[in-house]
């Protein structure tokens, strides 16, 4: 299982270095789990969005912010299921291909 973000499908200016972190990340990950399939390896890629933790607490909570038992549950889910990638909440994800579809000059105009 390899904790990775949503931030590694679109980084943002604000964190550029957190988002290529995590883009390189779940890549290497992505591969490992392909390249291990044949011998029963599951890797599982975990993209959260905003988590309320010690780390975020004071910052404006993102949208579909949530929690680290609703991501651990989320987790839990992903290997039950033996996926190749989970978002939490699961909804990050189709908020994620609206992101990802945005053209570059929109997506640099947008406040982070």
């Amino acid at each position: 299982m390899v904790l990775s973000s949503v931030a590694a499908q679109r980084p943002r200016r604000a964190n550029v270095v957190y988002g290529a972190s995590k883009a390189g990340l779940d890549a290497l990950a992505q591969g490992l789990g392909d390249a291990l399939y044949e011998q029963g390896v599951h890797v599982l890629v975990v993209r959260p969005g905003f988590v309320h933790t010690r780390m975020t607490r004071g910052l404006p909570p993102a949208p579909l912010s949530t929690t680290p038992e609703a991501v651990a549950r989320v987790i839990v889910g992903g290997l039950d299921r033996r996926v190749p990638t989970v978002w939490a909440p699961p909804a990050m994800r189709w908020l994620m291909i609206l992101v990802r579809m945005l053209p570059r000059s929109l997506f640099r105009r947008i406040e982070q």
